[in-house]
């Protein structure tokens, strides 16, 4: 008898052992190999071209830059037909990035009674976009017609968009397969059971209870430290905060330590705006996790003003000089009280057209060089904190001089920048 029950020992080992996994162990091996299988290569970016009717707009020029390194383009034979056209796919580094598309067209028509005819639309748009390995994004720059535009000069726009699409591929190799679920096996029949005894009942199965759902990490959050000074002593100040979230903080005069503020990562533009100083902003990426310091000079706002809107347009008090044949202005007053009154209309937006008079070169060096002076203050502009995309650029040449270009002066006032306002 002792015989049998150590035989009938050994077969419930036996049985034990060749049990087979769980479902729950098999779906954890699936998981495994699928993620083995699942090929995540560096992100991609493809940049597409959309333009207008060839018969009644001709391409001049395209530029493109990614993160400040220039993009090559095809000629603008290839792409002036509406298309969309890719322009160039490549990969690129995980994470955000800065796009600026500049596009020049000119009105093909050469009708005498059209008011666009021979008009030339010199303009840049600026995306910023985020990539993720194993994606490739689309980003497509659109030319498009505003035909409600009352001012030809705004009759065509730039715009971009964009989409993603999943460039991770699955490897061509066969999935495991669920085995079959385990059967009720008989005792073998060379185990002899001792007389009056019965085979055990099989042990009813316990169900394993499912961990609860790990819970979602949540990115960290970013700190903006923020301090206004005026001759180096905390000044009384409301910032604003915009990006992903937007939020106002009163800033406390005399305040030793600096205003903190809790954010999600991402880009911000701050401004800063205390009474009897002019306002200014900064543009602002935050990390998950860090402290991004962020200090303002205030600079009292002078009783003249220098900067005003009429008729559309910012007028100078003084207007920005240019040396002859240089695309640069030279230092002027006025430009803070400039970025005081975008940072108070943030509905504004501007048109920077540039001009030259007509001894600055030969007509194509004279449309280059007013396209650099448009460009230039611009880029101050951006240089202070002001948004890029709230700035357009054109460049006119000689083609619409303030002034005769017989004398000195005349051709003085000619090499210029006029600010148009448009609202967004």
């Amino acid at each position: 008898m002792k015989l049998g029950v150590v035989a009938l020992v050994l077969s419930v080992g036996v049985v034990r052992a060749a049990e087979p996994p769980s479902v729950d162990q098999v779906r954890a091996e699936l998981d495994r190999q699928l993620s083995e299988m699942v090929n995540t290569p560096q992100p991609e970016m493809r940049l597409r071209f959309v333009g207008l009717d060839p018969s009644a707009y001709r391409l001049v020029e395209v530029h493109f830059t990614l993160d400040g390194q220039p993009l090559p383009a095809p000629p603008v034979e290839q792409i002036g037909s509406p298309g969309p056209h890719v322009l160039v796919t490549r990969q690129v580094e995980d994470g955000q990035h800065t796009l600026v598309s500049n596009v020049v067209y000119m009105d093909a028509s050469w009708n005498m009674f059209s008011p666009t005819s021979g008009l030339l639309w010199n303009m840049t748009s600026t995306l910023n976009f985020q990539t993720q390995r194993g994606l490739r994004v689309d980003v497509t720059t659109n030319t498009v017609l505003v035909p409600e535009a009352k001012d030809p000069r705004l009759k065509v726009k730039l715009s971009h968009g964009v989409t993603a699409e999943m460039i991770a591929k699955l490897e061509d190799v066969p999935l495991p397969e669920l085995p079959p679920p385990p059967k009720a096996r008989a005792p073998d029949a060379g185990v002899a059971l001792a007389q009056g005894t019965h085979a055990p009942e099989p042990p009813k199965a316990t169900r394993t209870p499912e961990p609860p759902p790990a819970a979602t990490a949540q990115p960290q959050k970013a700190r903006l430290l923020v301090r206004a000074l005026a001759s180096r002593k905390p000044v009384a100040a409301t910032l604003s905060v915009r990006g992903a979230t937007t939020q106002q903080v009163a800033l406390k005069k005399g305040a030793r330590a600096p205003a903190q503020v809790e954010l999600a990562p991402g880009d911000y533009a701050v401004d800063i705006l205390a009474p009897g100083f002019l306002a200014q902003t900064r543009r602002v990426r935050l990390a998950g996790g860090n402290a991004q310091p962020v200090d303002f000079t205030l600079v009292r706002a002078p009783k003249k003003k220098l900067v005003t809107v009429k008729n559309g347009r910012l007028e100078l008090l003084k207007p920005l000089r240019f040396p002859e044949g240089k695309a640069a202005p030279l230092p002027d007053p006025s430009l803070p009280q400039l970025v005081d009154l975008l940072v108070r209309g943030p509905t504004l937006r501007l048109r920077i057209e540039g001009h030259t008079h007509n001894q600055e070169g030969d007509e194509g060096a004279r449309k280059q060089l007013s396209e650099a002076r448009a460009r230039a203050v611009a880029e101050l502009l951006v240089a202070a904190g002001v948004e890029p995309s709230r700035i357009e650029t054109e460049g006119l040449g000689d083609t619409r001089p303030k002034a005769p270009n017989f004398t000195a002066r005349g051709r003085e006032l000619n090499q210029r920048v006029e600010l148009l306002v448009l609202e967004r």
